[in-house]
């Protein structure tokens, strides 16, 4: 896995910028909020569980991070709009959004119920509609901002045990680009990134608990790389894209794998 890294980012970089992050409690959704909140920016994470909402809210004012938590259903589109409003109030604006709460569990199609897929669409993307729908209508089409939306890597081509999130995913990368084009008029740039094998976080451990497969740490991960990704590499990815040197890029769904995504063979043939 990788090291975590010293930032290559002025600390300053988001100053006076508040940024809302749905699922942002746990794993890859707390990183983006660290790394948002290291830059400046003031941070609203949005998850169903109060506990580990405190838990996440208390951890980064430790760390001298203006952090604050609101609890909702992102299926839930009153109460996403509620949020929101109340997250735009609070900061007076929001800048950024950042679209990370999703539902997983490996299941082969034989095995999933209708349940069990609707439940994965309509947190992944469902939840993704609503939260960018009542944040452009409270907030970003007044001033502009940025929204980013975390898919997967495998929607493009099939991928065993996840088939709802693929079709979740193939979904909201769609949704991506539509919100590109409606939005790019209010100055809002919009764009997902797609996380390849990081390592801790709750959906490969899933995964590994499903397949039997060896995702520790010292795991040599199946990418051209050879090396597992840390929850850093997506929220410096996010950083990046809501700085103003991506001001030019929107509509894009950029892959965050080793280069997993490019190997279509996964021949793993090491140096030739």
């Amino acid at each position: 896995m990788g090291e975590p890294l010293e930032s290559c980012f002025a600390p300053d970089l988001l100053a006076g910028r508040s940024a809302l992050v749905t699922g942002g409690a746990t794993g890859i959704g707390k990183e983006i909020c660290r790394v948002l909140g290291q830059h400046g920016a003031r941070v609203a994470m949005v998850s169903r569980k109060e506990e580990n909402l405190r838990a996440a809210c208390d951890e980064l004012a430790a760390e001298g991070i203006d952090a604050r938590w609101f609890s909702a259903d992102v299926r839930d589109a009153a109460a996403v709009a509620q949020v929101v409003a109340g997250c735009a109030d609070a900061f007076g604006r929001l800048d950024v959004v950042v679209n990370n709460a999703a539902g997983n569990f490996p299941v082969p199609i034989s095995g999933l119920s209708p349940n069990g897929f609707k439940a994965v669409v309509d947190i992944d993307l469902l939840g993704t509609y609503n939260v960018t729908k009542a944040a452009f209508e409270a907030s970003l089409k007044e001033h502009g901002g940025q929204i980013v939306n975390i898919s997967a890597p495998f929607e493009m081509k099939g991928a065993s045990l996840q088939a709802h999130v693929a079709a979740a995913k193939a979904g909201v990368d769609s949704l991506t680009r539509t919100c590109a084009v409606e939005f790019g008029p209010y100055g809002i740039r919009v764009n997902a990134v797609a996380p390849g094998h990081i390592s801790g976080t709750e959906g490969v451990r899933r995964f590994s608990e499903a397949t039997g497969a060896d995702t520790s740490d010292e795991h040599r991960a199946n990418n051209p790389l050879g090396v597992s990704g840390h929850g850093q590499d997506i929220a410096y990815t996010v950083l990046f894209l809501c700085s103003p040197a991506a001001r030019f890029i929107s509509g894009q769904v950029i892959a965050v794998d080793g280069g997993g995504t490019a190997d279509q063979l996964k021949m793993g043939l090491g140096r030739v």
